[in-house]
């Protein structure tokens, strides 16, 4: 019987360890979340190698109900540290972005707010030289993008070609 509860009390500290379960800790590469049907809806990691950002990121992504990627904050390998929210479905070739929130590695902030064609509609930026807000739409025809810049030292309006 003292040898049962010996190893009661072994296997109980080997679990939560001799300071309690405070002291645990996990490491893994990645967590994934799934819902009652075993859809992916969210992902703490860092993203597999080769993947379609622009640098690779670590942190959490969010997924809705049919495991297309909606948003997620994270740090990138750029150095960059973003938030964002995507949109759940897009005209093809088009990104998926909608609202950003950035800090760059020297940081230089950003805010980003895109339409439904993924054209940047709000954008405000601040660094070293103070910030600018800029507002912007496509012209009727989709072929000029019309801007208008905000600044503390003066204002600007220009005509881009749209990409």
């Amino acid at each position: 019987m003292l040898g049962l509860l010996l190893l009661v009390v072994a296997l109980f500290l080997a679990w939560y360890g001799v300071g309690g379960i405070v002291q645990r800790e996990i490491r893994v590469h990645r967590i994934y979340a799934v819902d009652d049907a075993g859809v992916v809806r969210v992902r703490i990691g860092q993203d597999p190698a080769g993947g379609h950002r622009m640098s690779r990121a670590a942190g959490v992504i969010v997924y809705d109900t049919t495991g297309l990627e909606r948003g997620g904050m994270g740090t990138m390998d750029n150095g960059r540290v973003a938030i964002g929210l995507d949109s759940p479905s897009t005209p093809k070739g088009t990104a998926r972005d909608r609202v950003g929130l950035m800090v760059d590695g020297k940081g230089n902030t950003m805010f980003m707010l895109l339409d439904a064609k993924a054209v940047p509609v709000v954008m405000a930026k601040g660094g070293d030289k103070g910030g600018t807000l800029q507002v912007s739409a496509l012209t009727p025809d989709g072929k000029q993008l019309q801007v208008r810049t905000l600044g503390v030292s003066g204002d600007t309006q220009s005509t881009e070609a749209a990409d």
